[in-house]
């Protein structure tokens, strides 16, 4: 590498020899063929650059091999490509596979969010790099599988690439050791950026590092060069601009693909707005041209309006999540923004005012712009101005959203573990088991995150007096993606570009006070001379790749070893439902198209699939059906809002208030239309139940609580579940089927508050549980404690032990359940369809106890009893509405095999009756009268 100082800016200087100086080299006893060999050995061993970008190729191909080949097992398999469990890589290969099959892609998708569909607003960029892709690569005819495998490749390709950008940024800003050093650094560097970039993570996230990387690379390429750069110059001599004018065309293309990779692309605008504003009044006020700032920037941004407008729909008016007016609009007013810059600088400097008149009459101006165009377009600036929110910490519903919340948050308490383990330093083992682990408080100060604050410390502090645009650029750059990645934790994935560059930085900076100006071999003339003549840098190596690269090193290892799909129990229960559900009438790959009023209409036979939205995309993508809810966050819903949704309809404490929830999803459909089958998981019952209560603003503690038992001197915390748990359609499908309930589980729990010290108020047990299934005692429990100053109440100790008696589900029969048990023998997925039930009626003696039982043996050879009990009325009448029947499945039913092992078992008072129940009766809601 040349030790030529181009991190200073300054262009190195050969030494020359006058020819009448010139000498004949001294003859040589080496034989030709030797001479030859050694000239050609050390022209190749002085080569500086060829070693470079063959170690940031080899970087590449390390970062690839970390990406792709380490988690390979877990992403190609037997049973095929088993994509990211973060499902929206499933939607997107199903939004490539569609591509591929109609030369189109899709921009309405009424196969999910049922009853409504929804427009979309996933980038094309990806869709269009896998059809492609795929035509190349299977000669324009590729099969099925090679589209999944050229879609599970392309993340990791577009993360590997990385190095190379993030190496021309970092020589940009320090020379050419800040820019290895930040390529080493975003290779091995673990986090949200690696799992984001891995094998099967087939999302926009990789297009928006890369490409958004680029774009700030081909700018400050522009910057850099072009700093001489004037309207009046440009239209002189173009071509002696042709560098930074390509530059600037460059960033413009890749701007405009991120975009096209993530409708809210124009972040980067506003990251580079804000640069050329800071930096033309810095230019200004030093009397420098700021017109270079002007052309740069207003060609960066027509390039990218230019590759944005194939895919703007007017429709949408200026909604920013959408393709609409808002991304040309937004990029054409930044064309407009830089060149007034410019105007205004020059326009002041002509006038001979003070250069101090610049930055107040820019605020100025733009304030009243601003306001101007906020009550002359609101329909464009509240669109903007919500855009904003993304440098804001969720909350309520959005906030259980994982990575959405908090950089410095886990579970919602404050932890350094997501930095830790994201920026990792020296100390801290992925090992827990580690036999020297710093704790987190010191293992923290270690880390690339901290060092990326150094850094920037620094830059500030050298940019004081002196402001440089590099370093202007990269500071403004990284402190916002910085206070983004603070707020949402899943920014990061941008922000390890910067922590790299930053980190690469300060290990440069570093290196030139003990001499190192580069990390440089190329003053060797003896390769056999290697490390005694290069002994400071050789150092210098180790201990960079031992305290920055090894802990990345470790930590990446991890990440990738954990990569992988959803949980084979949804993916084999999904596909459950493609084949033993009825067809809704439409098809997965269709070419459908945006209705011109909005509203889609649906086909008589379609309807929706119930879940938690996590899990919307793998009930369309690999179950070819119409969830309710999707990972859009739309079909959520609200209990304290009255929306219908999914938050509602699991919170529902009885049948009635949920077959109104599903009722309410579209009123001019039957409800067992809106919503055939429901689908609940061991999480949605359990670890993911406080975030359903969160989405419908209802505290977590009216369902659940921790209470603290004193052991010893310690106390020992105890989950409780509360009856308002047990009463949700959540608790009744997931841990009872549906069916009756004694609910004589419960205990007695008496308690006071107590301050665990600080002022921190627990809730301590004051006695040992009362347990009992006598519920005299356990109330007789409670009013005691109550009577003395405690507070109590009847509570289960474990969610699957019923402490209330429950009624049993008439609307809902399981169908199908998965392969894998978990909590107390439950298996992890289970499928119910919502059915009208047959309706049973007839006569006895008032006030006489009707009960009607059937043992189910379940598909997976679980067995259990339904019972549904009722008491005849003052007339002494009685109905049943039983979910199960006891013959079928039919042809145009669902093919369930999950059934009752014999006919109901019918006690009326003290008599007992056979009863079998046909499956038209259960479908039609028919009546048997007895």
């Amino acid at each position: 590498m040349s030790k030529r100082s181009v991190d200073k800016g300054e262009s190195g200087k050969k030494t020359t020899v006058k020819p009448g100086e010139a000498k004949p080299p001294k003859a040589s006893s080496v034989p030709p063929e030797k001479k030859s060999n050694a000239a050609a050995k050390s022209a190749i061993w002085q080569s500086s650059d060829l070693y470079l970008y063959a170690g940031l190729i080899v970087a590449a191909l390390f970062s690839f091999y970390l990406r792709a080949v380490v988690p390979w097992n877990r992403v190609f398999s037997a049973s095929g490509v088993i994509f990211s469990s973060e499902t929206d890589a499933w939607y997107h290969m199903m939004l490539a596979k569609g591509t591929v099959l109609n030369l189109q892609r899709l921009w309405f998708d009424p196969m999910t969010y049922f009853p409504h569909g929804t427009p979309l607003h996933f980038g094309p960029f990806l869709s269009w790099a896998i059809a492609i892709f795929s035509y190349i690569f299977g000669l324009g005819h590729p099969s099925n599988h090679l589209v999944e495998v050229v879609g599970a490749f392309l993340p990791a390709v577009l993360g590997a690439l990385l190095v190379f950008p993030v190496y021309f940024i970092g020589r940009e800003l320090y020379g050419k050791s800040c820019g290895l050093v930040s390529a080493l650094i975003i290779a091995v560097l673990p986090g949200q950026v690696l799992s984001r970039t891995t094998l099967g993570f087939t999302d926009h996230h990789a297009a928006e590092i890369l490409f958004s990387s680029l774009t700030m690379m081909f700018l400050l390429l522009a910057l850099g060069s072009g700093k001489s750069m004037t309207f009046s110059a440009v239209q002189r001599d173009w071509s002696a601009y042709k560098k930074p004018l390509i530059y600037s065309a460059l960033a413009g293309v890749s701007l405009g693909l991120y975009i096209d990779a993530w409708s809210s692309g124009f972040l980067f605008e506003g990251i580079i707005l804000l640069f050329v504003m800071l930096q033309s009044i810095f230019d200004h006020i030093r009397g420098k041209n700021v017109e270079y700032l002007g052309i740069s920037g207003a060609i960066t941004f027509f390039v990218a309006t230019l590759l944005v407008l194939p895919f703007v729909d007017s429709y949408y008016g200026f909604n920013h999540y959408l393709y609409s007016l808002f991304q040309p609009t937004i990029l054409l007013l930044g064309v407009v923004a830089v060149i007034f810059l410019t105007i205004l600088s020059k326009f002041i400097r002509e006038k001979g005012f003070e250069s101090y008149y610049y930055p107040g009459a820019l605020f100025g101006l733009a304030a009243v712009g601003m306001t101007i165009l906020y009550f002359a377009l609101p329909q464009f600036t509240k669109p903007l101005l919500s855009g904003l929110s993304i440098f804001q910490q969720k909350t309520g519903g959005a906030a259980t959203v994982g990575e959405a919340s908090a950089l410095f948050s886990s579970g919602g308490q404050f932890s350094f573990s997501s930095v830790i383990s994201s920026f990792p330093g020296i100390g801290y083992s992925p090992d827990p088991s580690a036999v020297f682990r710093l704790p987190e408080i010191l293992a923290i100060l270690f880390t690339t995150f901290s060092l990326a604050l150094i850094a920037m410390i620094l830059l500030l502090y050298r940019n004081v007096k002196r402001q440089k645009p590099s370093e202007i650029f990269i500071l403004t750059w990284s402190l916002v993606i910085l206070v983004m990645a603070l707020a949402q934790n899943r920014f990061t994935y941008y922000y390890a570009i910067n922590v790299a560059i930053l980190t690469g930085f300060l290990v440069a900076w570093l290196l030139d006070r003990f001499g190192i100006t580069d990390l440089d071999l190329n003053s060797i003339e003896d390769p056999a001379k290697l490390i005694t003549s290069n002994l400071k840098t050789i150092v210098a190596a180790v201990l960079i790749f031992s305290f920055i690269i090894s802990p990345s090193l470790s930590w990446s290892i991890v990440y990738a070893q954990s990569a992988g799909g959803p949980d084979s129990d949804w993916l084999t229960s999904t596909a459950w439902l493609e084949n033993n559900t009825p067809q809704p009438g439409m098809d997965l790959y269709e070419k459908y198209v945006r209705p011109a009023d909005g509203k889609y209409i649906y086909p008589a036979t379609a309807y929706g699939i119930m879940s938690w939205w996590d899990y919307g995309h793998l009930i369309e993508c690999v179950g070819h059906r119409i969830p309710n809810a999707n990972p859009f966050q739309q079909g959520i819903g609200s209990v304290t809002r009255n929306s219908s949704g999914s938050s509602p309809f699991f919170l529902a404490e009885n049948e009635s208030q949920a077959d109104a929830v599903l009722a309410g999803l579209d009123w001019n459909r039957s409800g067992y239309m809106n919503t055939k089958y429901v689908m609940i998981d061991q999480p949605m019952a359990v670890g993911k139940f406080h975030a359903m209560a969160a989405w419908s603003s209802i505290p977590t503690t009216r369902y659940m609580a921790a209470v603290y038992q004193q052991q010893g001197e310690s106390w020992v915390p105890v989950q409780i579940w509360r009856e308002p748990y047990f009463k949700t359609m959540a608790a009744r499908l997931y841990f009872f089927d549906g069916s009756e309930t004694a609910g004589d589980m419960g205990v007695g729990l008496a308690y006071r508050a107590r301050d665990a010290g600080n002022g921190y108020m627990v809730t301590v047990l004051t006695e040992a549980p009362m347990i009992t299934r006598n519920r005299t005692e356990l109330e007789a429990f409670i009013d005691e404690s109550r009577a003395n100053g405690d507070n109590a109440e009847i509570a289960a100790m474990s969610p699957a032990n019923p402490a209330f008696p429950l009624e049993a589900l008439q609307h809902y029969r399981l169908v199908h359940e998965s392969e894998n048990t978990i909590t107390a023998g439950q298996k992890f997925v289970k499928t119910f369809e919502h059915v009208p039930g047959a309706v049973v009626s007839g006569n006895a003696p008032p006030g006489t106890k009707v009960i009607a039982a059937v043992p189910i043996m379940t598909n997976q050879n679980r067995a259990f009893l339904y019972q549904q009990s009722n008491t005849t009325d003052a007339d002494g009448r009685f109905i049943l509405v039983l979910p199960y029947s006891t013959e079928g499945p039919i042809a145009t039913g669902t093919n369930f095999d999950t059934k009752p092992m014999s006919a109901y078992q019918l006690s009326v008072g003290d008599k007992t009756y056979e009863l079998k129940v046909p499956e038209e009766y259960v479908l039609s809601g028919d009546v048997i009268a007895l």
